[in-house]
């Protein structure tokens, strides 16, 4: 798994936290003002529930976005291991192309030599 991966699926929990608030949202609006007359009819058990509801929707939303934030640290200590192994990965090909034309060099220099 690399640094864009884990980046992308932080951005997928990001995506679940504005529905979330939209319903929690919702629910709030369901039961305010909840008259009496309703209350009598089951109005304060629905009230109840649907408080219990955005409750555990926020508790959701919290522990949403605590895992984007947890995801995000983990991308980015991916990105800076990506990063060191690029630049390594680099060096050594810079090594391996000077060993070569090292190489070729010597053996242009012998060649001259011989033919002399």
């Amino acid at each position: 798994m690399n640094s864009g991966m884990v980046r992308g699926i932080a951005f997928d929990c990001h995506r679940l936290l504005s529905p979330a608030q939209e319903c929690s949202d919702k629910m709030r609006a369901a039961i305010t003002g909840v008259s009496g007359y309703w209350v009598d009819l089951g109005g304060e058990e629905f009230k109840q529930h649907c408080e219990e509801w955005i409750k555990k929707m926020n508790e959701f939303k919290s522990t949403i976005a605590q895992i984007e934030s947890n995801m995000m640290k983990y991308a980015d200590k991916l990105q800076v291991e990506e990063e060191r192994a690029e630049a390594a990965r680099l060096k050594e090909a810079e090594r391996q192309a000077s060993e070569r034309a090292a190489a070729a060099a010597a053996a242009a220099a012998k060649s001259k030599g011989k033919i002399k």
